[in-house]
């Protein structure tokens, strides 16, 4: 089901908006990988899904999965729950076991959508920490804030060069530290900020 909805929602963005899709080439081909992304409008998740050529493995807030549709929907896209603002020790595991399967999955590192968009919010760990222990890279993906009002005009997700955070090992917080900082310093790149 993931790929049918998938292909619908492109040709819905390609006729009412456009897309434009920078470094697809960083997208390894069959291994795991952590996809890291900014966070401004709900559309994000739905932009790099469509942006990315292979089924991503997106966590979800768990408060979605109580919403009747949406949860069934969730459960057929591979779409996962994580309670935010917890340790949640069983979304970890979920996304360590599904990198490890060679899938991608998908991670919002800010935790919640940046409503104001000016600068990145503080990075949480989930995204270095299940890169380290796994060994697998992190992919950093900006979408530039959507506004879905204006028609025709392109959709951009850039996506970056993997992140290597030199595991697998277990992570110590300097690790976790110096890996947000490598996808902070990244998506700050993608979105042409230098500061």
């Amino acid at each position: 089901m993931y790929r049918f909805f998938v292909a619908v929602i492109r040709v819905l963005i390609r006729i009412l908006w456009g897309i434009e899709v920078e470094g697809v080439d960083n997208i390894p081909h069959g291994s795991g990988a952590i996809v890291a992304g900014n966070h401004t409008t709900w559309f994000d998740p739905v932009a790099i899904a469509v942006a990315i050529p292979r089924p991503v493995h997106f966590m979800g807030k768990a408060e979605l999965f109580k919403v009747p549709i949406l949860g069934w929907l969730f459960s057929r896209v591979h779409v996962f729950p994580v309670r935010r603002g917890l340790a949640d020790r069983q979304a970890i595991r979920t996304a360590q076991e599904r990198v490890t399967q060679g899938h991608l999955v998908g991670m919002f590192p800010e935790g919640t959508r940046n409503k104001e968009g000016d600068d990145l919010l503080p990075l949480q760990g989930g995204a270095a920490l299940i890169s380290i222990k796994t060994g697998a890279p992190v992919i950093p993906v900006v979408v530039p804030r959507v506004r879905l009002a204006r028609l025709r005009t392109p959709i951009q997700v850039r996506i970056g060069e993997p992140i290597d955070l030199g595991g697998p090992k277990r992570a110590s917080k300097s690790d976790i530290t110096t890996g947000n900082a490598a996808i902070s310093a990244q998506f700050r790149s993608l979105l042409g900020r230098n500061n």
